[in-house]
């Protein structure tokens, strides 16, 4: 793989990470998911051998969707 097919999957898949984050804390502002619970379910995703890398992504995904609402939760009046 090339360097710039390379850059072309990364910039892929962090455009997709960041819109299902997007919509997930958009949904959970809405009250329709439970925010909280939908982090814990991608920080207990099991693990399968080869798959690393997307364990590590679904623990970054569920600490920005924390990371969020803790944000939100310091500017609500």
């Amino acid at each position: 793989m090339e360097s710039t097919d390379f850059d072309e999957l990364a910039g892929r898949v962090e455009g997709v990470s960041r819109a299902v984050l997007h919509i997930a804390a958009a949904l959970e502002i809405a009250g329709l998911i439970d925010g909280p619970q939908l982090a814990q379910a991608w920080r207990s995703a099991l693990p399968l051998p080869g798959f690393e890398v997307a364990g590590r992504t679904l623990q970054e995904l569920a600490h920005a969707l924390d990371g969020a609402r803790s944000q939100r939760q310091a500017l609500a009046p």
